[in-house]
């Protein structure tokens, strides 16, 4: 999921239509002593018990906000449920939204944030009775004034005014609204996933061609942006269209060359309803999106996905922070380890995976491998992951008695040595364009490697070492993957935990037990999780819903006392299962 700003290629323009004067119902805000900023707060749906709340606030001084805190007190009963664009707290009646990783800043001269979230109440969900950004007060600029009042139905002439401006309803405006859809591949799979504001759901369609979603905004309203995130199977050929009525309409953008990812696109137009019309996939499967989003004031697109899951790295650059997306999304990203095995797997199921692990094993013996990595990744267009079995800096394998404890604090030591060798290659991998799925001390809990064999406090102060020296390497592109049996080993996984900081993916090799899912899921706070080394490729029908899995290299496929390619035919006979060809364009993210 990569962010695209401006609209690829309008179809055509769109009469501009008068606004409907039933308005979303706005509570203005607070009048307290006008500082620097102003709050606009303004409910958006109302169910009696509850409703969806936006607010945008902006800096009116002349100096930016860096690290945002607008806090606020509830004069009712009011609880908030969920919140986003932002991080809650409520204590009693106090409340506080907090930025996020992607928008700390809020611009000077009239720069803004927007977040919004759910509430719940009992009897009336009275105003909140003053704002304060970063502990001064704000000023309001009262009510956000209802559209002009137009015909009761239709558009308007062309030539009336353009409804935009403050005037305009900001926020999302197709969140949580009625929606339909041509069909429905299956259950979880509804069209209401796609307004639900969550990326981890999502709505998919049959298999056929052509396929539409549309979502009814209630009122005729300006749509000025309208952002389609798509999942994997994406449209080649669509349209963006508008309607009073649900029966004549408009289209105000499409492309016949989609590629996937987020398109953000930016329109001039009105309706009730919007609608996404494909006319041609762009794979074997359905049209299936995340979330459509339209707004009547555009909104900045963040830097980087907004997923629930905030990198280790705070300067992971895009890509590596849309491959941790992707993995969170999906399940079943089917992986194998060395070239010449995934295409071992494609000669026995006619497809490839879409991960391949490397290794960084022989690197410090001289053998440098990164070009022919960078020219498989432009070449299959998948995903790099890359494990390190570590020859020991004092001699001898990986599974050799080393003591490493003394090199910690010896930055002349062979260990740093190896580790800049190493964190380099990396950053030559992500200067080329390409993240990785980067395994160091693979398997913490085994007891065998030599990395584990000094206890978990040395182990985790080595995996620090490694990560501090690739911040100083400048190597930005690296998801950080953290390894090890989730069941049936002498230690806990979740001792040897280097931490959130250190983090993105929690994995287990080998996956043993059901338990194994939980077990990974339950360290760190909410990592996503993936099998990163197993002789069984997951089989959709009877395995947990894993994002990856990686099997490891043919070689040792015999010993496993498993039908290896047997499961292979089994898990890419499953449309489930995800191949090489059903990634998004990763080059382009």
């Amino acid at each position: 999921m990569r962010c695209r700003a401006p609209v690829r290629g309008v179809l055509a323009g769109a009469a501009v239509a008068a606004v409907l004067a039933a308005a979303l119902v706005t509570i203005p805000s607070a009048h307290a002593a006008t500082g620097s900023c102003q709050v606009q707060y303004q409910v958006t749906n109302d169910w009696g018990a509850g409703a969806t709340v936006n607010v945008v606030v902006t800096n009116t001084g002349p100096t930016a906000v860096s690290g945002w805190t607008l806090a606020w007190t509830f004069p009712g009963s009011q609880t908030i449920t969920d919140m986003w664009n932002a991080t809650k707290t409520q204590s009693g009646a106090a409340a506080t939204a907090t930025n996020v990783s992607y928008n700390p800043v809020i611009a000077a001269n009239g720069g803004s944030v927007t977040f919004g979230f759910n509430v719940t109440y009992t009897g009336s969900d009275p105003a909140p009775t003053g704002f304060e950004l970063n502990g001064s007060a704000c000023g309001g600029p009262g009510p956000i004034p209802p559209s002009s009042p137009g015909p009761t139905s239709g558009p308007s002439q062309p030539g009336s005014p353009s409804p935009s401006g403050p005037g305009a309803p900001p926020g999302n405006l197709a969140l949580r609204r009625p929606v339909t859809a041509s069909s429905a591949e299956g259950t979880g799979l509804a069209a209401a996933n796609a307004v639900d504001g969550d990326r981890g759901t999502r709505w998919s369609s049959s298999y056929t061609d052509p396929q539409w979603i549309q979502v009814d905004l209630g009122a005729v309203r300006p749509v000025r942006q309208v952002i389609l995130r798509w999942e994997a199977a994406y449209a080649r050929s669509y349209e963006v269209q508008t309607s009073a009525d649900g029966t004549t309409w408009t289209t105000l953008a499409g492309t016949a060359a989609g590629d996937g990812g987020d398109d953000v696109l930016t329109v001039d137009g009105s309706g009730r309803y919007v609608r996404m019309s494909g006319t041609t996939r762009g794979t074997a499967w359905g049209y299936s999106l995340y979330e459509l989003e339209v707004y009547a004031v555009p909104v900045a697109v963040p830097p980087g996905p907004d997923c629930g899951q905030v990198p280790a790295d705070p300067s992971a650059n895009t890509k590596a922070r849309n491959l941790i997306c992707y993995l969170r999304t999906h399940a079943y990203v089917s992986g194998q380890t060395d070239v010449a095995d995934a295409d071992k797997v494609q000669q026995l199921t006619g497809r490839y995976p879409a991960i391949v692990a490397f290794d960084f094993m022989e690197y410090t013996r001289g053998s440098i491998q990164t070009q022919q990595v960078i020219d498989w990744a432009r070449q299959r267009k998948g995903i790099v992951a890359f494990q390190w079995h570590w020859y020991c800096p004092h001699g001898g394998n990986y599974s050799a008695p080393c003591d490493f404890t003394p090199d910690l604090s010896n930055p002349s030591s062979k260990l740093y040595q190896d580790i800049d060798l190493v964190v380099g290659e990396l950053k030559k991998i992500g200067d080329a364009g390409v993240p990785v799925l980067f395994r160091p001390l693979h398997e913490s809990n085994n007891n065998y490697m030599w990395w584990t064999k000094r206890g978990q406090a040395a182990y985790q102060q080595l995996w620090r070492l490694i990560y501090q020296r690739a911040q100083l390497a400048g190597a930005h592109n690296i998801v950080w993957v953290f390894n090890g049996m989730a069941s049936g080993q002498g230690t806990a996984l979740s001792s040897w935990y280097p931490g959130d900081g250190y983090v993105d993916l929690v994995t287990s090799d080998y996956f043993q037990s059901g338990g194994d899912f939980s077990t990974c899921k339950a360290i760190g706070s909410a990592k996503t999780v993936g099998v990163a080394e197993t002789f069984s490729p997951l089989n959709p029908s009877t395995d947990p819903a894993w994002p990856y899995y990686v099997v490891w290299a043919s070689r040792d496929w015999p010993g496993s006392g498993k039908d290896v390619a047997g499961l292979w035919k089994t898990a890419m006979a499953d449309p489930r299962t995800i191949a090489v060809s059903q990634l998004p364009d990763m080059n382009a993210w």
